[in-house]
């Protein structure tokens, strides 16, 4: 009996059977099917084929049919959201999406940091005000509080 490294080489021992693995695998993940639930071998048989037989299972293919698999997922995304798909569910899209494509909500700092990497106070600028804040930005401006006395401010209109 051969060791149980051995039972995947087995069951695809010839490599036209690697290749319709191969190609049944692909068409499974770029329909947007994870590979846990891919019928013909587990995770751990692919994976074996291949490292093994990598002329079977083309990396740039297996990349390719990944790339269709996310881009299937946003196109159900996408039409959720424009209103083409009746009873889309967002908060299930995005888990989905969370998990099987590593996304994550950005902090509004990460979100400022990617666009250009300002700075902690200017950000500090662009965030929310509370009403107490407004009201008393509002105060000032009405009483001339903060004004300068120069003859520059924006209220001088000469």
């Amino acid at each position: 009996m051969l060791p149980d490294d051995k039972a995947p080489a087995r069951k695809f021992a010839t490599r036209r059977a690697r290749q319709k693995l191969c190609d049944n695998f692909c068409a499974h993940i770029a329909a947007g099917f994870s590979i846990e639930s891919f019928p013909d071998a587990d995770r751990k048989t692919i994976r074996y084929h291949a490292e093994q037989f990598p002329e079977d299972f083309p990396p740039e293919k297996l990349e390719a049919a990944a790339r269709r698999g996310l881009l299937e997922w946003e196109r159900i995304g996408k039409d959720g959201a424009t209103g083409e798909l009746a009873k889309f569910n967002a908060s299930a899209w995005s888990f989905t999406m969370k998990n099987r494509a590593g996304w994550r909500d950005r902090t509004e700092l990460e979100s400022w940091t990617l666009l250009g990497g300002i700075d902690d106070a200017k950000i500090e600028t662009f965030k929310p005000r509370s009403s107490e804040e407004i009201a008393l930005g509002v105060m000032a401006l009405l009483t001339g509080k903060d004004r300068k006395t120069d003859g520059d401010s924006p209220q001088d209109t000469d």
